[in-house]
């Protein structure tokens, strides 16, 4: 990039004036460098100059889909906005990388290493650092209907059952697909009740389109339905730290004793690392 003071001759602004501008784009990591070295596009700089508005806006949010979300979007208000498409943690790190979303939420299981989240989200931004927050860990399991009239003990036992299935791209379905092969069982979603939630998993299964489907807790004791623990899992939010200005409302609110309070309330949930932060490794 041209130097400070050649910038404002080109521009016709004063040096001070060049040198803040290029301040502002290093801190929104779109530059990398400094007046007295040289600046540069940073790694993943364009993405990020694309979107760049020098005000924070509203945080742009995609990924997976949560109850407890849910919850944290309504409390936030017109500080975060979903952004338009299929939901999903697959979905939502190539909304990140593509620079559609500013943040989104993931848990996804790296089988390779055993890790969660990390492994898959710190490349999303070519190189570039990426924080994870910690929302809560979610307890996943099996909905059956009350009184579990067919049966179902776990996974193996899904092989002849009529099952809700999330969509493509979503961790859910990736979750039960790798489970099922797990015990011995062959995944068809093909044959299954397509489902977009969690809480319309629930509603297959209450309204009897499918017998069983995976979904957190609290959707099936809200619905007074059977539910069987599979998986407690980390449910993060993966940050384009260009963002971090806009995500202080959304971990302002997470952080507000009266919000905690009422996840807390839901069953299935374990808040005691909520709004701990990292970079993905």
């Amino acid at each position: 990039m041209p130097g400070v003071r050649k910038l404002a001759r080109e521009v016709g602004c004063s040096v001070g004036t060049a040198a803040r501008a290029y301040t502002a784009l290093r801190e929104a990591g779109v530059l990398s460098g400094s007046p007295r070295s040289r600046f540069v596009i940073a790694a993943g700089g364009a993405v990020r100059a694309a979107r760049w508005r020098g005000d924070p806006g509203a945080l742009r949010m995609g990924g997976s889909d949560d109850p407890a979300l849910d919850l944290l979007l309504r409390a936030v208000g017109d500080a975060v906005s979903v952004v338009p498409g299929p939901r999903g943690s697959v979905n939502g790190i190539v909304s990140l990388a593509r620079g559609a979303a500013d943040a989104v939420t993931v848990h996804l299981l790296d089988v390779a290493s055993g890790r969660w989240n990390d492994p898959i989200a710190r490349g999303a931004l070519g190189g570039a650092p990426v924080e994870l927050v910690h929302l809560w860990r979610r307890e996943q399991g099996l909905v059956v209907a009350s009184g579990n009239p067919h049966g179902i003990a776990g996974v193996a036992d899904l092989d002849a059952q009529r099952i809700a299935w999330r969509p493509p791209g979503t961790g859910s379905r990736l979750l039960l697909e790798r489970l099922m092969l797990a015990a011995g069982c062959s995944p068809r979603p093909d044959l299954g009740e397509p489902v977009e939630s969690h809480l319309a998993v629930a509603a297959a299964v209450a309204t009897g389109a499918a017998d069983a489907g995976l979904a957190v807790r609290a959707v099936a004791e809200s619905a007074g339905l059977g539910w069987i623990p599979v998986m407690s899992e980390p449910f993060e939010m993966a940050l384009d730290p260009a963002a971090k200005l806009a995500a202080e409302p959304l971990l302002a609110t997470l952080a507000e004793s009266a919000v905690q309070a009422r996840l807390a309330a839901m069953p299935g949930y374990d808040l005691s690392r909520s709004g701990e932060r990292r970079v993905a490794a």
